[in-house]
């Protein structure tokens, strides 16, 4: 604030009519500037004295204690306003501050658990597929991922041995076995429901 300004503020504080928001301004700039102080002692002196004769009251005599007892006043309770104005922004930005860190922390949990959920799906299926497919298989599918597991075998591998020949030709007959046992059981269904 400047000298012009402060001193056009002078009448509306001796009046109680200044501007909440200029009050601290007002108040700091007459406690730095000598000049604008002495002119608003002045006028706040003639001002208080003469309301005072107007209501035919003793004077008191004091009245740059006054003065600065009404300076002192504006100050806290334009600082009050102030600290009050702050402590509520602090409080807003804080409240949103944590809840940017609880959704942070909720996404971060779906994700997490998502994360999850996909890679035991995905180890599942890949411990099953390993593990199960040939006891999950039908007969038949057995039959023929067996002899594609021996055809690739023969491709990367030298020739089959005696020892290999036999166990292959075990695993044919239990095949075989298998598949006339369920053959004949599907017969049997059939004539029954005929």
């Amino acid at each position: 604030m400047n000298h012009l300004e402060a001193q056009s503020y002078i009448m509306p504080f001796i009046e109680g009519k200044l501007p909440e928001s200029k009050q601290m301004e007002f108040v700091m700039h007459m406690r730095n500037c000598k000049s604008c102080h002495d002119e608003l002692e002045i006028y706040y002196t003639l001002m208080t004295g003469m309301q005072i004769l107007s209501d035919a009251e003793a004077p008191s005599g004091n009245f740059g204690k006054d003065l600065e007892v009404k300076l002192t006043k504006i100050e806290h309770k334009a600082r009050n306003r102030r600290g009050l104005r702050v402590s509520t922004f602090v409080l807003i930005i804080a409240a949103i501050a944590l809840g940017m860190v609880l959704f942070y922390g909720r996404c971060l949990t779906r994700v997490y658990a998502f994360e999850q959920q996909t890679k035991q799906t995905a180890q599942g299926e890949y411990y099953f597929s390993r593990k199960l497919d040939n006891i999950l298989l039908p007969v038949e599918d057995r039959v023929l991922l067996s002899q594609q597991i021996k055809a690739e075998k023969k491709e990367t591998a030298k020739p089959p041995e005696l020892f290999d020949k036999v166990h292959g030709y075990q695993e044919l007959t239990e095949y075989a076995d298998e598949l006339l046992s369920l053959g004949g059981k599907i017969a049997n269904e059939e004539i029954t429901a005929d």
